[in-house]
């Protein structure tokens, strides 16, 4: 299970324009659930991407597997997550950001789990904070955690990435997730900023996933960021 995560990825587009908006798309999976999401960065009023008051609009699509009162239960989930965030800048080398929305989902079971606090249609408040530091010329770090209440679901990853050239970075990151039904982390290593267009990268990710109760199983990711 996955909650909506969007860093300041306008950092790693060096080509953006004060007044775009950053559009967002990615997928991952595992032999124990995949996540699939589309979504987007848009400034407000005077605001721009990096500083400055943002909409999100984020829609995701969840797929999972777990051990409840029958074993192997599956779960489909569709989730809206519309937010307001702020970014700001904090002594020009940390960029932090702050969004506050809620999420409407809708999740089925397969067999049925009554015990599942996920099941069926819910709304439910979310909160997410992101902070990326440049450290040295051309070593970053990544921070990201979110929450969402009523399920206990929450969402930490930290990336740490060195940049090889003028826009690609390789790095370490390392993921730890779950809710009331499960506990899971992930520890890989992704290649960002690979270009696609002028105005569109990419990220590729891969690593080792690791959910309680369940075999460790390798994992694999590419998310697309672009700027209109």
């Amino acid at each position: 299970m996955r909650l909506p995560a969007a860093m300041t990825l306008v950092l790693l587009l060096p080509s953006a324009r004060a007044a775009d908006s950053l559009w967002l798309a990615g997928t991952s999976g595992s032999p124990l659930g995949t996540y699939s999401y589309v979504g987007a960065l848009i400034p407000l009023g005077e605001g721009t991407l990096g500083q400055g008051w943002i909409m999100r609009q984020w829609i995701d699509r969840l797929t999972y597997h777990y051990n409840g009162f029958e074993p192997d239960i599956h779960a489909l989930d569709y989730g809206y997550s519309p937010a307001i965030g702020y970014q700001w800048t904090l002594q020009q080398s940390h960029h932090a950001a702050l969004y506050v929305g809620v999420r409407v989902a809708n999740t089925e079971l397969t067999p049925d789990d009554p015990s599942n606090v996920d099941r069926g249609t819910r709304a439910r408040l979310t909160l997410q904070g992101d902070l990326t530091s440049d450290f040295s010329a051309g070593l970053q770090n990544q921070f990201l955690a979110a929450g969402e209440a009523g399920n206990g679901a929450y969402f930490v990853r930290d990336r740490l990435l060195w940049r090889l050239g003028a826009h690609i970075s390789l790095g370490p990151e390392a993921i730890a997730q779950g809710n009331r039904q499960y506990r899971a982390h992930e520890v890989g290593v992704c290649l960002s900023g690979i270009p696609f267009t002028r105005h569109i990268s990419a990220l590729l990710r891969a690593g080792v996933y690791q959910q309680h109760d369940q075999p460790t199983v390798g994992q694999v990711g590419l998310e697309l960021a672009g700027t209109l």
